[in-house]
């Protein structure tokens, strides 16, 4: 098995030298492993302060300034105010660096004024010869540009069985030199150091301050608030809704006043923004329709005594008529109750920005279809006595796949030559990492999705001194990576693209982002059926946006390059490198491996070229999985869309989904040949259990 890894340029953890006025000594971090993900958790992005909410070029990039400033401002986070500047830069030290930033991937969207930001907030690093500014092994958080002076990139490598340092490159100010980009992204171990060769003067820019910066252009957040408590436009993206907040129009009413006649043509969405609103209802116009409607706004409809119509008390901050939105028509008189201002928004205008929307009826079906088991996934009777086991019952027989704290293997019942897949968390590796809080998280999602599409059953949970542990009811046999030494057919990759397509569907559906669409990280049983069994990157959304940064390197989109934060169509962008490097045997940014920096620019430009080989139809569902603006990417309005692109057309997605569709013989026989060359060296030493039962954990964890 081989899992992308994501290495970090040089960056910054710790300096000797003196940085505003201030002096950081050197952190000296011995080189750790390298990591084979991205993984930041909890690097949630800031609060804003509008720094220029009238800069021209803000209002001409919608998508870049706004958008930034809306997700943060969303998220829960400690207020960023940009720092002082420590030094008043001269023009031509101004000059230089925005010379050095001018085309870089990172810095080249943003807006004047965000630009003016960025060089009050990099600080001066004076260096002298033998300082070390970055070190190997360390981690850290700063971008450098070189102002003037010379630098050297240093590497222990080993040569001849003994470690020696090497020069891999020089940096001066007259090769408009920068380094550590990626460190404004995310911490890693880093794989060089860089070393002052003369005295010199470094920019620096932290980590924080650029989240900041990018996240300073929108002044409209109330309104934005307003829409977010809709329900219906909980699916909508950042974009859209920063646009509905723009059309929003606010009208007033005097207590007493009609604001929705029962005669009237309702066909706008009402957001009290202060006061209270009383909407009446016709008994016999109350169907059961309009009663489900009307009763999500958390206040009881109630029936008047006096008249025989139904009431509903709307508190401020509530909204009504988003039914028109839809196409409902609910007859209804909507008074004010003492002072009340409302911003509304038209349904033609509506229908303008967002399109039209399915009807609450239509998607709860098609939710509740989907949460039902499939047939032939029910446990048999000879799978009882898996339900209730410890690990002394079970035989550890093979590992097939590993990740940082756990593995998943084969595993035998005692007694019985039933053969089982068991995922095994090692807890003395859980503590070290501190991930105590993401195995239970894994652990719960897989209980809430058993026997989900593509997400086998989960048997029991069971647990030792040594290991917690989950039984599968299926039998893995490798990652899909392991039989992709070779490009795969096209009806082969569609095959799995649309079991990843309805895997996604459903955990969309239930507001899980997964972020793990990956050949290194999807798996396979014996019969070639694909498995998801892997959920550590995976995140409930209890809003739009996350801000942090995992996943595998190689199939980031670009609003995680760019530190904009995600939401579920990076999913999405995961599965069209995944459809790429099934076809290609290849990524189609570019490797890691090859070049460290390359490929992130390359994903974030969004430059893109299908090989001739593949057709006409692949070629187009490829680009627009992968298209930059995360708002017009293919899936951006569900699975639909990508479930009726022309390349699906002979795919049966209730097969699909129910696991009854045809394996292709492709597969099947690159599994056989798998199985048959599998090395037993790969096998890990069983489990060291307890021979006393009171040192037993409880069987369930």
């Amino acid at each position: 098995m081989h899992v992308l890894q994501l290495l970090l340029s040089p960056i910054v953890s710790g300096c000797s030298m003196k940085l505003s006025g201030s002096t950081h000594t050197v952190l000296k971090v011995s080189l750790q492993p390298s990591q084979q993900v991205v993984e930041l958790v909890g690097s949630e992005s800031p609060s804003i302060t509008s720094l220029n909410p009238n800069n021209q070029r803000s209002r001409h990039d919608l998508s870049r300034a706004r958008l930034r400033a809306i997700e943060s401002s969303l998220e829960n986070g400690q207020l960023w105010t940009p720092p002082s500047p420590s030094h008043r830069k001269t023009w031509e030290e101004q000059a230089h660096i925005e010379r050095i930033l001018h085309d870089h991937f990172l810095f080249r969207k943003l807006t004047d004024s965000q630009h003016n930001v960025l060089l009050d907030c990099m600080q001066r690093v004076e260096a002298t010869p033998g300082d070390i500014v970055v070190q190997q092994g360390g981690e850290g958080d700063c971008f450098y540009v070189v102002g003037n002076g010379e630098f050297e990139v240093l590497a222990m490598q080993e040569e001849d069985g003994k470690e020696v340092t090497k020069v891999l490159h020089r940096y001066t100010a007259d090769k408009l030199s920068s380094f550590g980009e990626l460190a404004l992204m995310y911490n890693k171990p880093l794989q060089s150091s860089v070393r002052a060769v003369t005295n010199g003067t470094l920019w620096a820019l932290k980590r924080e301050d650029f989240r900041g910066i990018l996240m300073s252009e929108f002044s409209n957040i109330p309104s934005l608030k307003l829409l977010r408590s809709v329900q219906l436009f909980t699916r909508l993206t950042v974009l859209q809704l920063s646009q509905l907040a723009d059309s929003l129009v606010e009208v007033s009413f005097a207590d007493g006043q009609v604001i929705v006649d029962k005669d009237d043509d309702v066909s706008s969405l009402y957001i009290i923004q202060r006061g209270h609103v009383r909407l009446t209802v016709a008994a016999d116009r109350l169907n059961s329709d309009s009663w489900d409607l009307l009763s999500t706004h958390g206040k009881q409809v109630q029936q008047s005594q006096e008249s025989g119509n139904y009431v509903v008390e709307i508190d401020e901050g509530g909204h009504f008529g988003e039914w028109a939105l839809i196409g409902e028509t609910i007859t209804f008189t909507a008074s004010s109750v003492g002072d009340v201002i409302c911003s509304t928004i038209a349904k033609e205008k509506f229908d303008l920005i967002v399109g039209s929307l399915p009807k609450p009826s239509q998607a709860d079906s098609k939710l509740k279809s989907s949460l039902i088991p499939k047939e032939n996934q029910h446990c048999a009777d000879d799978d009882l006595p898996f339900r209730r086991v410890q690990l002394s019952d079970l035989e550890w027989k093979e590992c097939i796949y590993a990740a940082d704290c756990s593995e998943i293997g084969l595993v035998q019942i005692r007694g019985s030559d039933k053969m089982k897949s068991f995922k095994r968390f090692y807890i003395k590796r859980v503590n070290d990492l501190r991930k105590e809080k993401q195995v239970f998280q894994e652990k719960d999602m897989m209980k809430t999705l058993s026997k989900s599409a593509c997400v086998p059953e989960v048997l029991c949970t069971c647990a030792d001194q040594s290991y917690l542990g989950i039984l599968l009811n299926c039998c893995l046999c490798c990652s899909l990576a392991s039989i992709l030494n070779a490009p795969l057919s096209e009806s082969s990759a569609r095959f799995y693209a649309a079991s990843v397509v309805v895997a996604l569907e459903e955990l969309h559906r239930r507001s899980i982002l997964y972020r793990g669409v990956s050949a290194d990280i999807l798996m396979l049983d014996r019969s070639g059926y694909l498995q998801i069994v892997d959920f550590r990157f995976a995140k409930k959304l209890e809003g739009e946006r996350t801000y942090t940064i995992c996943g595998i390197a190689d199939s980031l989109p670009p609003e995680i390059v760019l530190g904009r934060g995600h939401g579920f169509t990076a999913d999405w962008w995961a599965l069209g490198v995944l459809i790429y490097f099934m076809l290609q045997s290849d990524m189609p940014f570019g490797s890691w491996r090859e070049s460290e920096l390359e490929p992130f620019g390359k994903i974030a430009k969004g430059r893109l070229i299908i090989p001739s080989a593949f057709s006409v139809e692949v070629g187009d569902l490829i680009t627009k999985l992968l298209v930059v603006d995360e708002n017009t990417r293919l899936g951006a309005t569900g699975a639909d869309a990508v479930k009726e692109h022309p390349w699906f057309d002979d795919i049966d997605w209730k097969q699909i989904a129910d696991g009854t569709s045809r394996v292709p013989q492709e597969i099947s026989n690159r599994i056989d040949i798998y199985v048959e060359t599998l090395q037993q060296d790969l096998t890990v030493p069983p489990s060291i259990l307890t021979e006393d039962p009171a040192d037993m954990t409880t069987p369930e964890w």
